[in-house]
C-alpha cells in the first residue's frame, strides 16, 4: 500500500481522522479535535468514531442519534440530514441542532457523519448562535482539510 501524497507525514490523527491541518486561530486538542483560541465563547470541533452495529446504512445510525438528542436536550430543533460529499467515504451526511442549555444560551451544532464500511466518524462543531457565522467558514476548511484513513486490508 503506497502512502497517499495528500495526507502529510505528520498529520495529527484521532483513530481514523487524519487531520492534515487546522484553520488560523484555533487550537489542537489530542485525542478530541480542535478548539478556537481567544474566543469571547469557546467554540471546538470535536472527532469522534463509532461503529454500525447492524445493517450498512448511514440513514439507520443517524435516525438513532436523532433519538438520542430528542431525549437529551428540551425542545431541539434538528435540521437534516442531508446528504454530503466527504473523500474516502461511503456514504456521509449533515445534520444541524440547536437547543438551549439550563443557562439560557442557544447552542449550535453542526455534525458530519462519514461512514466507510461499519466505521462511522462524526465530526461536530459546538458553538453558540451568534458565533456560527464567524467561525462556519473555519469549519468549512477544516472539514475540506479533514481526510479518513482507508480502511485496513
Amino acid at each position: 500500500m503506497t502512502a497517499d501524497p495528500a495526507i502529510p507525514p505528520t498529520a495529527a490523527r484521532i483513530g481514523r481522522w487524519i487531520v492534515p491541518g487546522i484553520p488560523a486561530g484555533w487550537a489542537w486538542l489530542a485525542g478530541f479535535g480542535i478548539q478556537k483560541q481567544n474566543a469571547p465563547v469557546p467554540s471546538n470541533v470535536c472527532l469522534k468514531e463509532d461503529e454500525l452495529l447492524a445493517g450498512n446504512q448511514l440513514a439507520l445510525y443517524i435516525r438513532a442519534q436523532v433519538t438520542l438528542m430528542k431525549r437529551t436536550f428540551q425542545d431541539p430543533m434538528i435540521a437534516g440530514p442531508a446528504p454530503l460529499e466527504f473523500p474516502g467515504a461511503t456514504e456521509a451526511a449533515l445534520l444541524m441542532l440547536k437547543h438551549q442549555p439550563m443557562n439560557q444560551v442557544t447552542v449550535f451544532q453542526v455534525q458530519h457523519y462519514v461512514r466507510s464500511g461499519r466505521w462511522i466518524g462524526i465530526a461536530t462543531l459546538t458553538t453558540v448562535e451568534p458565533e456560527l457565522l464567524r467561525i462556519r467558514p473555519d469549519f468549512d476548511q477544516f472539514m475540506r482539510q479533514l481526510r479518513i484513513e482507508p480502511p485496513s486490508g
